[in-house]
């Protein structure tokens, strides 16, 4: 284990987002905040410095399978990476867990509804396979949206694709079929069908475990 930066010296191009100004990482976690960072680079050039500061003051966590990051009725000010794993929103309604959404390796995780406002969240955080994931605190955001202004324009396509996952979810919420609902699953969240527990799946899509077996079985 060492200092982030001597420890990245050999690698290569993605050494310029290495970051970190006082921690000490081990390889895995290096790795993981290599990932955020090229993540955050899909949607633009991310000022460095905005990086290494995020890196800096944030926190690779790992976390087992069942855990619940953020609970109904309390608020929330952090956003997670998923470095690898799944993580599902759910919500209680007349004792009935309903998934609200899925996010796995590569993505993000948070409560966007009431992130950046002092309220209660609606929806629970669940891990649903074990994972490693990067903690940033909505402090830390802010900061470096007032720090580094370019980053603002970052911030803002990340929630825009937040937004059209949300639609997304809408959409398939309003496809009269079970069997359509579930193609469409297939289609956009392909990666997930042999991955997660069915009855998360069967939730999210508004049926019960037995309808998706029978339309599993029928489409191959």
């Amino acid at each position: 284990m060492g200092n982030i930066d001597s420890a990245t010296e050999d690698t290569g191009n993605r050494r310029n987002m290495s970051v970190g100004l006082r921690k000490v990482y081990n390889r895995e976690d290096i790795s993981c905040l290599q990932s955020f960072a090229a993540f955050l680079q899909r949607f633009g050039k991310a000022p460095l410095a905005g990086i290494k500061y995020i890196n800096a003051n944030s926190e690779v966590i790992r976390v087992k399978k069942g855990t619940i990051l953020v609970k109904a009725g309390e608020s929330n000010s952090n956003v997670y990476f998923i470095y690898q794993g799944v993580v599902r929103g759910y919500m209680t309604n007349d004792k009935k867990d309903i998934t609200t959404w899925i996010a796995e390796d590569g993505e993000m995780a948070a409560t966007i509804r009431n992130f950046d406002v002092p309220l209660p969240s609606d929806e629970e955080i669940e891990v649903i396979e074990d994972a490693v994931l990067v903690k940033i605190s909505q402090e830390v955001l802010d900061y470096v949206y007032d720090k580094y202004p370019a980053s603002n324009k970052i911030g803002r396509l990340v929630i825009s694709l937040n937004y059209r996952e949300a639609e997304e979810r809408a959409y398939v919420s309003r496809i009269p079929s079970a069997e359509g609902r579930y193609r469409r699953f297939i289609e956009y969240r392909g990666s997930l069908v042999n991955r997660i527990p069915l009855k998360y799946i069967a939730s999210y899509l508004g049926m019960n475990l037995e309808t998706l077996s029978r339309i599993r079985n029928k489409v191959k």
